[in-house]
């Protein structure tokens, strides 16, 4: 179910237009910008009824664009920081979008919790660049036979 789950956010994530690279496994350098990893960030397992289990799958979305290639982030230009924001202010809105819709996983999910999400910087072997962490927790009834 994790892998299948994963899939769908992979597949999801790779319409949305202005993404360059999505990658179902934590990388430490990519191939365009903005790039996206999705890796399971946990699961759990809770009494429904005594036929049914709820199970709960969580996922985290790492979002990426690149700022500038220098060795500390106070050398960063303004204007590089400022195109970097809106980029990714564009990308999470685009991601936020697709998994309102896409609640279902088509079919392999009952419903999908909402989405937070934490900003930040990372630097890269390619430079730093901004970063968003998007956590899903998609639910699903596990029914036994």
């Amino acid at each position: 179910m994790i892998n299948t789950l994963k899939k769908e956010i992979v597949t999801q994530l790779s319409s949305i237009s202005n993404v360059q690279a999505v990658y179902d496994y934590e990388r430490s350098n990519f191939t365009g910008f903005p790039a996206a990893t999705v890796t399971c960030s946990g699961n759990e397992n809770e009494y429904d009824t005594t036929a049914s289990n709820m199970r709960t799958f969580a996922f985290t979305i790492r979002l990426y664009e690149q700022i500038e290639d220098v060795p500390q982030l106070d050398s960063i230009s303004d204007n590089a920081k400022e195109r970097a924001e809106r980029i990714m202010g564009d990308l999470i809105g685009a991601v936020l979008e697709k998994f309102d819709e896409f609640y279902l996983f088509n079919s392999q999910a009952d419903y999908m919790l909402a989405t937070p999400s934490a900003w930040g910087y990372v630097k890269l072997a390619s430079g730093w660049c901004r970063v968003a962490e998007v956590n899903l927790s998609v639910k699903k009834e596990f029914i036994y036979s």
